[in-house]
């Protein structure tokens, strides 16, 4: 044979051509595997920083449905009014501590945690809320018509900052478990929608999303419902029968 550079040998040093071709090969493995981690590295949350730790008292209108929050009256730095979910400290929700302050104004204390546009007061009990005057005026929703919107269902604790969420089977663990206690669901959107990429989730009928929406947490889904604003806060009343996966 002539050209014996073709020929590989197991005992011999490697011909240049095989090398070369082995090289190559490493070298979009490589940039696969690298491709590969980013993607799935990437959590939707990657949209923006998160705060932890700041206390805060608000003053608002509480309301309970779809799930606890607190409405500020508008001023110069929210001119349609501070909206802020409730949660518990841990994974619970706030519905017990407030209950008998729905509709009325009051002041609640807690920990601010907050990513992008999405605020979260975290509050250790009843002890927390104390009624407020003068009253205010409980701010009416503004509906913004019917959506199809896609993204990922997460928790509003994780998702507004108590933590970072990840990705796979222990981020959909953790999220369920804390909506299933009463931390209310958001969908974190691909595209900005009204200039929030949140959306805090409930029922068509304005209250609580069911319990079916386990099977949609943590899975590129797209909802179909009414959307309105109520203050700053997005509040997505979606027609879970048409939920879809993708």
């Amino acid at each position: 044979m002539r050209d014996q550079d073709t020929f590989f040998v197991g005992y011999l040093p490697a011909p240049p051509d095989v090398r070369r071709h082995a090289m190559l090969a490493g070298l979009i493995l490589l940039t696969g595997f690298v491709l590969a981690a980013l993607t799935l590295g990437r959590s939707p949350l990657d949209i923006g920083a998160s705060s932890y730790g700041d206390e805060l008292a608000i003053t608002g209108v509480y309301s309970a449905r779809p799930y606890p929050i607190v409405v500020a009256a508008p001023d110069t730095a929210h001119p349609r009014g501070r909206s802020i979910m409730l949660g518990g400290e841990g994974k619970v929700g706030a519905q017990e501590f407030g209950a008998a302050f729905d509709g009325r104004t009051v002041t609640a204390k807690g920990v601010l945690v907050k990513r992008g546009q999405l605020d979260m007061l975290l509050v250790g009990g009843a002890d927390q809320f104390a009624a407020a005057s003068p009253a205010q005026q409980q701010l009416v929703a503004t509906p913004l018509g019917r959506w199809r919107i896609s993204g990922e269902i997460c928790d509003g604790k994780c998702a507004s900052g108590g933590m970072r969420p990840g990705i796979g089977l222990a981020h959909r663990a953790c999220a369920n478990l804390c909506i299933s206690t009463g931390l209310p669901p958001v969908l974190v959107t691909n595209a900005p929608v009204e200039g929030s990429a949140y959306l805090l989730l409930a029922n068509v009928d304005g209250g609580a999303a069911p319990a079916a929406i386990a099977d949609l947490v943590a899975l590129p889904v797209t909802l179909e419902g009414e959307l309105e604003r109520r203050g700053d806060l997005l509040i997505f009343r979606v027609d879970w029968s048409k939920a879809r996966t993708s």
